[in-house]
């Protein structure tokens, strides 16, 4: 198949669940022999032919995105959304632009389908080409979810601005809707939610984040500290929150039971109040790194304190995959396979995720025996490999069932062979 492949930013540094997502299902299908084209938003310098994501396609194009997608940019981004009719991540983005651009791609190549990634790049597909090829809206998360989240448990001014976006999100999901023949949901909760919204002949699929199994492994020799880890994109409120809540909330009584318990924060874009966390003894704040690998292995014990989020939670699949033992709430794991017990700690009460945490410092066998059934399980349900096996049938026969459109393209009329990598700036 052709697939244009939709992105609001270059997948690369993989620093954040969603460019994760994007690079290992790009990877997946072009290691298939899927022909893939690749628009995303990028305004650093012309890619070179040896990038990790230029060479995995066909062609890259590239736009430039608004201000207020830049990472840190919350303020702005809240403001533009205020005066927006869009619900915020669509405000924030600012995909609607992109329609001269998309059929400029589309002109150069007779497309089988078309991958959005986010409901405002399914939202930026003229009608004349959603109405011939089919759209695979990848939600990502759910933001009708996401949004009741924030309402319920938010603060104040965090429960009014999620109720605005609940007024704005159903106009908007509508128009969206519209355009797209499946939605891939992150979950089976959120397939089910979208299944309830989505209307007849949109077809939903839950597909889960996954992890790449032979990348993220447990390191059979390594020093362990006792070491907390927590790896997670902190452009992001809800990971801000997490960090903050187990730091402040939760670290010191650790301290008091493990005195040498040291706590790492690994994520790019902290913010100055993620920072000050480091004048807190034990405390370890990163920033962006070039591997998150040596951080699992020299960590005893992972967690995923948050109290917001839909989908399933990348760095929760990859501490999985590299044997490490896991502490969690109910919203850090939801939407994965996983046992209370078996395959981690879940805990619903910053009581019991102390406990548990200071547990799994002290007892190295227990440690070991969940890590290593969580590994076990990231390997036989979670991997991307297995994880892209499994949709690819349904993608072929999407695009059989729309029929043939047009013949495929030769190099004489001026498209571009994969192995050189061709970036186009738009």
């Amino acid at each position: 198949m052709r697939i244009l492949i939709l992105s609001p930013y270059l997948p690369w540094p993989l620093d954040g669940g969603p460019p994760i997502r994007i690079y290992y299902v790009l990877r997946e299908l072009a290691k298939r022999g899927h022909e893939i084209v690749l628009l995303a938003g990028h305004e650093g310098p012309p890619l070179p032919a040896s990038h990790p994501v230029v060479s995995l396609c066909r062609e890259v194009f590239t736009y430039k995105p608004p201000s207020s997608a830049r990472p840190g940019s919350h303020l702005l981004s809240a403001l533009r959304s205020l005066f927006s009719p869009l619900p915020y991540v669509a405000a924030k983005f600012g995909a609607r632009h992109l329609g001269d651009t998309i059929r400029h791609s589309a002109d150069r190549y007779a497309f089988d389908l078309i991958w959005a990634n986010f409901a405002f790049m399914a939202y930026a597909v003229p009608p004349e080409l959603y109405r011939t090829v089919p759209v695979v809206l990848d939600e990502h998360e759910s933001e009708g979810l996401l949004w009741r989240q924030y309402l319920r448990q938010g603060n104040p001014a965090m429960g009014a601005f999620a109720a605005l976006n609940l007024i704005k999100l159903p106009a908007f999901q509508r128009r969206v809707m519209a355009r797209v023949a499946v939605v891939l949901s992150n979950s089976v909760r959120e397939a089910s939610f979208t299944s309830k919204h989505a209307p007849p002949g949109v077809g939903v699929w839950p597909l889960p984040n996954g992890v790449d199994t032979e990348r993220f492994a447990p390191v059979a020799e390594s020093i362990k500290k006792n070491a907390i880890l927590l790896c997670s994109g902190l452009a992001v409120y809800r990971n801000r929150a997490a960090a903050q809540w187990f730091a402040r909330r939760m670290f010191p009584a650790i301290r008091r039971q493990v005195p040498d318990a040291e706590f790492w924060i690994v994520g790019s874009h902290p913010t100055p109040e993620i920072k000050q966390l480091e004048a807190c003894p034990g405390i370890h704040v990163t920033g962006a790194v070039e591997d998150v690998r040596p951080y699992y292995a020299m960590s005893k014990v992972a967690i995923a304190p948050y109290q917001y989020g839909e989908g399933t939670k990348i760095k929760v699949v990859e501490a999985m995959a590299c044997g490490l033992p896991m502490v969690s709430t109910p919203t850090g794991c939801q939407g994965l396979e996983v046992i209370d017990g078996q395959h981690l700690v879940i805990a619903a009460n910053e009581k019991d995720f102390v406990q548990g945490v200071v547990e799994l410092l002290r007892d190295s066998e227990r440690a070991r025996s969940l890590g290593a059934a969580a590994r076990a399980l990231a390997v036989e349900k979670y991997s991307w490999q297995r994880l892209i096996s499994g949709v690819e049938p349904k993608l072929l026969e999407l695009a059989r069932g729309a029929g043939t459109r047009h013949a495929a393209p030769s190099e004489a009329s001026g498209h571009y062979p994969r192995d050189e990598g061709c970036i186009r700036a738009c």
